[in-house]
Protein backbone atom coordinates (compact mmCIF):
# COMPACT_ATOMS: atom_id res chain seq x y z
CA UNK A 1 0.00 0.00 0.00
CA UNK A 2 1.41 3.38 -0.95
CA UNK A 3 1.11 6.55 1.05
CA UNK A 4 -1.27 9.31 0.07
CA UNK A 5 0.33 12.71 -0.60
CA UNK A 6 -1.04 13.90 2.76
CA UNK A 7 0.48 10.92 4.61
CA UNK A 8 3.83 11.48 2.91
CA UNK A 9 3.74 15.15 3.84
CA UNK A 10 2.91 14.27 7.47
CA UNK A 11 5.80 11.78 7.52
CA UNK A 12 8.09 14.53 6.22
CA UNK A 13 6.89 16.79 9.06
CA UNK A 14 7.57 13.99 11.56
CA UNK A 15 11.08 13.63 10.15
CA UNK A 16 11.79 17.30 10.82
CA UNK A 17 10.27 17.06 14.31
CA UNK A 18 12.27 13.89 15.04
CA UNK A 19 15.48 15.63 14.00
CA UNK A 20 14.79 18.75 16.10
CA UNK A 21 13.65 16.79 19.18
CA UNK A 22 16.15 13.89 18.85
CA UNK A 23 17.95 14.60 22.14
CA UNK A 24 14.94 15.68 24.19
CA UNK A 25 12.81 13.80 26.69
CA UNK A 26 9.63 14.80 28.52
CA UNK A 27 9.94 15.82 32.15
CA UNK A 28 9.38 13.27 34.92
CA UNK A 29 7.35 11.29 35.69
CA UNK A 30 6.74 10.71 31.96
CA UNK A 31 10.35 10.64 30.76
CA UNK A 32 9.42 9.52 27.23
CA UNK A 33 11.23 10.81 24.14
CA UNK A 34 9.85 14.26 23.28
CA UNK A 35 8.65 13.02 19.90
CA UNK A 36 6.00 10.98 21.78
CA UNK A 37 4.46 14.30 22.88
CA UNK A 38 4.35 15.43 19.26
CA UNK A 39 2.65 12.16 18.25
CA UNK A 40 0.13 12.52 21.09
CA UNK A 41 -0.83 15.98 19.84
CA UNK A 42 -1.04 14.93 16.17
CA UNK A 43 -3.06 11.81 16.95
CA UNK A 44 -5.66 13.85 18.83
CA UNK A 45 -6.35 15.97 15.72
CA UNK A 46 -8.91 14.42 13.31
CA UNK A 47 -7.32 12.84 10.23
CA UNK A 48 -9.31 15.05 7.87
CA UNK A 49 -7.70 18.17 9.40
CA UNK A 50 -4.47 17.89 7.40
CA UNK A 51 -3.27 21.48 7.91
CA UNK A 52 -3.77 21.24 11.67
CA UNK A 53 -1.98 17.85 11.80
CA UNK A 54 1.03 19.33 9.99
CA UNK A 55 1.06 22.28 12.41
CA UNK A 56 0.79 19.81 15.31
CA UNK A 57 3.72 17.75 14.02
CA UNK A 58 5.89 20.85 13.81
CA UNK A 59 4.40 22.84 16.70
CA UNK A 60 7.49 22.96 18.96
CA UNK A 61 10.22 22.80 16.33
CA UNK A 62 10.98 26.51 15.94
CA UNK A 63 11.31 27.10 19.68
CA UNK A 64 13.31 23.90 20.20
CA UNK A 65 15.69 23.97 17.20
CA UNK A 66 18.30 26.00 19.06
CA UNK A 67 20.46 24.37 21.71
CA UNK A 68 20.54 25.80 25.23
CA UNK A 69 24.21 26.74 24.79
CA UNK A 70 23.70 28.57 21.48
CA UNK A 71 24.31 32.29 21.48
CA UNK A 72 21.23 34.41 20.76
CA UNK A 73 22.56 35.06 17.24
CA UNK A 74 23.09 31.36 16.48
CA UNK A 75 19.66 30.50 17.94
CA UNK A 76 18.04 33.15 15.74
CA UNK A 77 19.88 31.79 12.67
CA UNK A 78 18.71 28.23 13.39
CA UNK A 79 15.11 29.39 13.84
CA UNK A 80 15.25 31.40 10.63
CA UNK A 81 16.70 28.45 8.67
CA UNK A 82 14.01 26.13 9.99
CA UNK A 83 11.28 28.63 9.09
CA UNK A 84 12.61 28.71 5.54
CA UNK A 85 12.54 24.91 5.35
CA UNK A 86 9.01 24.71 6.74
CA UNK A 87 7.77 27.42 4.39
CA UNK A 88 9.34 25.87 1.32
CA UNK A 89 8.39 22.28 2.15
CA UNK A 90 4.89 22.78 3.56
CA UNK A 91 3.77 26.22 2.41
CA UNK A 92 2.85 29.51 4.04
CA UNK A 93 -0.28 28.26 5.86
CA UNK A 94 1.69 25.60 7.76
CA UNK A 95 4.51 28.03 8.49
CA UNK A 96 2.03 30.61 9.81
CA UNK A 97 0.43 27.98 12.07
CA UNK A 98 3.79 26.81 13.43
CA UNK A 99 4.92 30.40 13.99
CA UNK A 100 1.64 31.09 15.84
CA UNK A 101 2.40 28.12 18.10
CA UNK A 102 5.97 29.27 18.78
CA UNK A 103 6.42 30.69 22.26
CA UNK A 104 9.89 31.84 23.24
CA UNK A 105 9.70 32.08 27.01
CA UNK A 106 11.58 34.83 28.83
CA UNK A 107 13.55 33.73 31.88
CA UNK A 108 13.15 34.92 35.44
CA UNK A 109 9.52 36.04 35.44
CA UNK A 110 7.39 35.84 38.56
CA UNK A 111 4.49 33.39 38.53
CA UNK A 112 2.03 36.20 37.78
CA UNK A 113 4.20 37.71 35.04
CA UNK A 114 4.80 34.29 33.45
CA UNK A 115 1.06 33.61 33.34
CA UNK A 116 0.35 37.08 31.91
CA UNK A 117 3.06 36.62 29.26
CA UNK A 118 1.71 33.20 28.28
CA UNK A 119 -1.91 34.40 28.05
CA UNK A 120 -0.78 37.38 25.98
CA UNK A 121 0.99 34.96 23.59
CA UNK A 122 -2.20 32.88 23.34
CA UNK A 123 -4.34 35.96 22.67
CA UNK A 124 -2.03 37.69 20.20
CA UNK A 125 -0.39 34.76 18.41
CA UNK A 126 -2.42 31.57 18.71
CA UNK A 127 -5.88 33.13 18.46
CA UNK A 128 -4.76 34.99 15.31
CA UNK A 129 -4.32 31.69 13.42
CA UNK A 130 -7.27 29.35 12.86
CA UNK A 131 -5.07 26.26 12.41
CA UNK A 132 -3.14 26.95 15.63
CA UNK A 133 -6.20 27.18 17.87
CA UNK A 134 -7.20 23.47 17.90
CA UNK A 135 -3.54 22.43 18.01
CA UNK A 136 -2.89 24.62 21.07
CA UNK A 137 -5.98 23.27 22.83
CA UNK A 138 -4.81 19.69 22.28
CA UNK A 139 -1.22 20.60 23.18
CA UNK A 140 -2.45 22.07 26.46
CA UNK A 141 -4.52 18.98 27.28
CA UNK A 142 -1.56 16.69 26.55
CA UNK A 143 0.71 18.90 28.67
CA UNK A 144 -1.87 18.92 31.47
CA UNK A 145 -1.99 15.11 31.51
CA UNK A 146 1.74 15.03 32.16
CA UNK A 147 1.61 17.83 34.74
CA UNK A 148 -1.25 16.20 36.66
CA UNK A 149 0.96 13.14 37.07
CA UNK A 150 3.79 15.39 38.31
CA UNK A 151 1.48 17.21 40.71
CA UNK A 152 0.01 14.00 42.14
CA UNK A 153 3.49 12.50 42.56
CA UNK A 154 4.38 15.46 44.80
CA UNK A 155 7.96 16.24 45.60
CA UNK A 156 10.12 19.04 44.31
CA UNK A 157 8.25 19.46 41.00
CA UNK A 158 4.70 19.59 42.41
CA UNK A 159 4.60 23.38 42.78
CA UNK A 160 5.88 23.96 39.24
CA UNK A 161 3.30 21.44 37.98
CA UNK A 162 0.53 23.33 39.78
CA UNK A 163 1.69 26.59 38.20
CA UNK A 164 1.80 25.05 34.72
CA UNK A 165 -1.63 23.44 35.16
CA UNK A 166 -3.04 26.87 35.99
CA UNK A 167 -1.32 28.33 32.93
CA UNK A 168 -2.64 25.63 30.56
CA UNK A 169 -6.16 25.76 31.99
CA UNK A 170 -6.21 29.56 31.67
CA UNK A 171 -5.09 29.21 28.07
CA UNK A 172 -7.84 26.74 27.25
CA UNK A 173 -10.39 29.18 28.68
CA UNK A 174 -9.10 31.87 26.31
CA UNK A 175 -9.00 29.51 23.33
CA UNK A 176 -12.55 28.23 23.81
CA UNK A 177 -14.25 31.54 24.57
CA UNK A 178 -17.07 32.31 22.15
Amino acid sequence: MSLTPEEKQLNDAFAIAADVHRNQVRKDPDGRPYLCHVLDVVNAIPKEKHLERLVAALHDTIEDVADKNDSPEVAQQKRHALKLIIGLQFGPAVLAGVEAMTHLKPEGLSEEAELAHYIDYVKTSVLANEAAIPVKIVDNYVNMKDRVAQFVAGGKDAENARRKLHQYASSIVELTRK
